[in-house]
């Protein structure tokens, strides 16, 4: 029998060795994104990483700080990006530490160094920053990389901070003006690949040091991930102190963004509704500063059982399942939100613990866990 082997394509018919005597009606192809493709934009901009940054963006609380592991560099947001740069590389792009926050948890191994100042939870990248109030003030920050920039705060009356790389100072940045800037940002100089220091040191005050982004190879390609994790916040947090923290996607530019929020809201007692009604207000917030169109992943948490709440946890579930079906806000109209569902893929802590997921029955996770989530993840946002 002649071989008969189709192939289609819009606008034409091809076939190999002899006619083809039957062949099936092309589908029409919507005019509108596919509601059940919320993710398409994150995965079109993942496909053209090899030219311009793929950009991951996560909103949430403790267990996006990395609350639970042994030390910085083991919570599942940096795992994330560790799995998503393997499974999609970029010759030459080692890639860095693309957000350090000025301070975090696990404290004792938090890569930065504050010599003074203020921690603050109202503005920068996961709402933290270090208000440096003294001359001779210093935020020391060793990393591997090829650039880094000083993510800072300008504002009518600012003070003056210094620059300086591997005990060379670099420049004296003044961050005074007429307006408040809360995406203002110092850039290095290309550096030698390897293992450099950054010094930042209050020469007047007040200085609003955010943190630092790094990069290795990567400046404009491959996969870049912005954590934004801040143990103890609620979705209300983020929602109404959005002022603080969306000035920044104008430098982020997030292609998907992972809201891991609702469990510290459940806990004190906020209504599920409430919370729903704060991440549809964080989306639409992302939506208006970033100018990227991105996709939007809300992170759903197995059962809890620490807390105040009398509140059934299947309220809070159900609120993150609403947000990803009821949104239309995508791009032409047509959903960009996704529920990654974690409880499908693990027992609860309070329920069964048996594998070491957990520290404890708060979903703050163990250094396995992290990794375990890190790669459920990696593989829910995979084309």
């Amino acid at each position: 029998m002649a071989d008969r082997r189709t192939f289609i394509r819009t606008g034409g018919l091809f076939a190999t060795g002899v006619a083809v005597t039957g062949v099936a009606a092309e589908p029409v192809l919507a005019s509108v994104p596919d509601q059940g493709l919320p993710m398409l934009g994150w995965h079109a901009a993942l496909a053209n990483r090899r030219y311009t940054p793929a950009v991951v963006a996560v909103i949430g609380s403790s267990s996006s700080e990395g609350v639970g592991s042994t030390m910085y560099g083991r919570g599942y947001v940096p795992l994330l990006a560790d799995n998503l740069r393997a499974a999609f590389p970029v010759a030459g792009a080692a890639a860095g530490d693309n957000y350090t926050a000025a301070w975090g948890r696990p404290a004792g191994s938090w890569p930065v160094l504050l010599s003074g100042g203020a921690r603050t939870a109202t503005l920068g990248w996961g709402l933290k920053s270090a208000d440096l109030r003294a001359a001779g003030q210093t935020a020391t920050f060793t990393f591997t990389g090829t650039s880094v920039r000083v993510w800072h705060s300008a504002f009518p009356g600012g003070g003056a901070f210094a620059v300086t790389v591997d005990g060379v100072t670099l420049s004296t940045v003044d961050t005074g003006g007429p307006a408040v800037d809360h995406d203002a940002a110092w850039i290095s100089p290309r550096l030698e690949p390897g293992r450099h220091t950054i010094v930042v040191t209050c020469v007047k005050p007040e200085v609003r040091l955010h943190g630092f982004a790094v990069f290795h190879g990567d400046e404009d390609r491959g996969v870049h991930v912005y954590s934004g994790g801040h143990g103890g916040l609620t979705s209300g947090d983020f929602a109404d102190g959005a002022a603080g923290w969306a000035p920044r996607l104008r430098t982020v530019q997030p292609h998907l963004v992972i809201l891991q929020l609702g469990v510290n809201d459940w806990r004190t007692r906020v209504p599920a509704a409430t919370v729903k009604r704060n991440l549809k207000s964080i989306i639409a917030t992302v939506r208006a500063h970033s100018g990227t169109g991105p996709s939007f992943v809300v992170y759903g948490s197995p059962r809890v059982s620490g807390g105040r709440s009398l509140q059934d946890f299947a309220q809070v579930t159900r609120a993150w399942q609403d947000v990803a079906a009821e949104d239309t806000g995508g791009p032409g109209g047509g959903s960009a939100v996704a529920f990654f569902d974690l409880a499908a893929r693990q027992p609860a802590p309070s329920a069964d613990n048996s594998l070491g997921l957990y520290c404890d029955d708060l979903v703050h996770m163990t250094d396995r866990g992290a990794a375990f989530t890190a790669d459920a993840l990696a593989s829910f946002l995979s084309p």
